[in-house]
């Protein structure tokens, strides 16, 4: 068996892992709303604009943390980036980003031991961003036929 060490993260690497993930959700919300808007189906539209709301609700929580911890919150207003034209290429883009979370959101709690109120929220935005994760899977694997 491996040897395994503890990865305890400073206060300032916290801040900053909380940062990235609020440009992250940023960035989803932006990316989410234009998918729903060129969507050819209501239903994954609706679906997409129920994940932005999700990924909105993430975004207050986490500024909301960052100045608690007395930490300042990134400044940016996020515009959608470029995901092809295609319905599928738009999903496949989204998974991208919660596939991302995913890891990074695992990370921060993992490495969060002396602040369980942060750990917690990490958690709860995690199981949130796996669910979305599975939910672009399948409406993939249905647009792909298969």
């Amino acid at each position: 068996m491996e040897h395994r060490t503890l990865t305890r993260l400073s206060p300032g690497e916290i801040l900053d892992g909380l940062r990235t993930a609020l440009l992250a959700e940023q960035q989803a919300v932006a990316d989410y709303d234009a998918h729903a808007r060129t969507s050819p189906s209501p239903g994954i539209a609706e679906a997409l604009e129920a994940l932005r709301d999700v990924e909105q609700q993430h975004a207050r929580r986490l500024r909301s943390r960052i100045v608690a911890l007395g930490g300042s919150p990134p400044r940016h207003e996020a515009a959608p980036q470029p995901a092809g034209r295609s319905l599928v290429e738009h999903l496949e883009h989204d998974l991208g980003g919660e596939q991302w979370a995913i890891v990074e959101y695992a990370r921060l709690v993992a490495g969060i031991l002396d602040d369980p109120e942060t750990a917690e929220m990490m958690a709860e935005l995690l199981v949130d961003e796996v669910r979305h994760a599975r939910w672009l899977k399948a409406t993939l694997a249905a647009q792909r036929g298969g």
